[in-house]
């Protein structure tokens, strides 16, 4: 049994609200630049397409909800889509959708700091290259299909965006390499972290230049503090932290989360079985948070 359709179009009329909603949520996302703490740049054309839909949606649940012709309110499809007759369920369905709405409008944006360091850990070096075995691959008379010669292609171009990389790596190491500092940019953050985790050795007693916040765990001592910065894939439910152990005696008047540029030389120091970079500051300055506090890998 049908609704009666201005119930119907009451709920009609509610949805289109939840879709424009929704739009406005990220479109204010979108225009204020604070989308960024939440999605990496590289996810930034699917937030368009969704802005988009968002806007269709809400429209179209608005036109309908203003037509006279009650064929417009249903869909006819054969099943029924009556809505609950109790209040308190409808209430709490509707509530799913406008809770996230209005705390997304009416409450600041947060950025990650040291509390979730402490929950997720730290991620001393940076994430080891994902390589492709592909010398040993024995493609056999029975694996000579169309499925079998796709894993070939994509082997092959797994091998070829992996020599690239090399090869980009390789440069970018030389360059550090000739460099009487190592300045660790936003940009080329990931990369460099990289190179000098995974051979340290040629970079000890280099000077070397960062930014980040000040986190301290249990493990480092009075002088001690890690320089960490939040690095994001896709979005912050698989943020990851990047930290540098380091010594300063200026870090007495700091505060944990507090941002700070730091310039020293890097040397090494030992925990469990790994040689892990150690940087001795010698110049230590307290900065506003950037603008764009994430480290966001391609």
């Amino acid at each position: 049994m049908k609704e009666h359709p201005s119930d119907e179009r009451g709920h009609v009329l509610f949805r289109s609200i939840i879709y424009f909603g929704f739009f406005l949520l990220l479109f204010q996302l979108m225009m204020s630049g604070t989308i960024r703490y939440y999605i990496a740049p590289k996810m930034m054309p699917f937030m368009y397409f969704l802005l988009a839909a968002l806007l269709i949606l809400g429209i179209v649940q608005l036109v309908r909800s203003t037509s006279d012709k009650e064929e417009d309110l249903y869909c006819d499809c054969g099943f029924i889509h009556q809505q609950s007759k109790s209040i308190v369920q409808t209430i709490i369905v509707y509530a799913l959708f406008v809770i996230p709405i209005l705390t997304g409008l009416w409450f600041p944006t947060v950025v990650l700091d040291s509390s979730i360091v402490a929950k997720r850990g730290v991620n001393y070096g940076a994430s080891p290259p994902i390589t492709t075995d592909v010398a040993g691959t024995d493609v056999g008379e029975d694996e000579s299909s169309v499925e079998g010669d796709d894993l070939l292609v994509q082997d092959r171009q797994a091998l070829l965006a992996e020599e690239m990389d090399n090869k980009r790596l390789g440069t970018l190491k030389q360059e550090l390499l000739n460099s009487d500092k190592i300045v660790i940019d936003d940009e080329r953050y990931n990369d460099i972290m990289l190179i000098i985790h995974e051979d340290l050795e040629p970079f000890i007693g280099k000077e070397i230049e960062l930014v980040g916040f000040v986190y301290k765990d249990d493990q480092t001592t009075e002088n001690e503090f890690l320089i960490a910065r939040f690095g994001i894939t896709c979005c912050v439910a698989d943020a990851f932290v990047y930290g540098i152990r380091s010594s300063s005696d200026a870090v007495a008047k700091l505060n944990e989360d507090d941002w700070v540029r730091a310039t020293g030389t890097l040397s090494t120091y030992q925990l469990d079985d790994w040689t892990l970079p150690f940087i001795q500051i010698t110049q230590l300055e307290q900065i506003d948070q950037p603008a764009n506090p994430y480290i966001y890998n391609e």
